[in-house]
């Protein structure tokens, strides 16, 4: 019987440097759950010094990749965004987090992601479309 090591931040940025690169870390991965942080950073700051939306998008797309692919059972599998919308309901000013959960598992994984800002209110909802490839 083969034992999954356990999946990390670290496993994360091995797998998809493109989180490695904007600093997204994650504080809780589980099947159905997946809390990920986006630092502060000026590098990634729009007019206003908000975080751009493209960031954010960025970070609700990786969890949303994370949490579908820990909910396939095959933490090989590859993940592949389908669809994705975005609705930003206020700007974030400072880190944001992204709590990513499954909304209806399968081939095709429908996962809602809710973004907030350090006060932990609400500023955006993602609805994404994920399809699971075995590994």
């Amino acid at each position: 019987m083969s034992v999954t090591p356990p999946i990390t931040t670290d496993t994360i940025h091995h797998l998809v440097p493109f989180a490695r690169y904007l600093g997204v870390t994650f504080s809780t991965i589980e099947p159905d759950r997946v809390v990920a942080h986006l630092s502060e950073s000026g590098d990634l700051a729009t007019i206003g010094g908000g975080v751009h939306g493209g960031a954010l998008m960025a970070l609700a797309d990786v969890s949303a990749a994370v949490v579908a692919v820990l909910a396939s059972g095959d933490p090989t599998a590859a993940p592949a965004t389908m669809q994705s919308s975005t609705n930003f309901l206020r700007p974030v000013h400072g880190a944001a987090t992204a709590e990513a959960r499954i909304a209806r598992p399968g081939r095709s994984t429908v996962v809602d992601v809710e973004l907030t800002d350090p006060a932990g209110e609400l500023c955006a909802l993602v609805r994404q479309i994920v399809t699971v490839r075995p590994g």
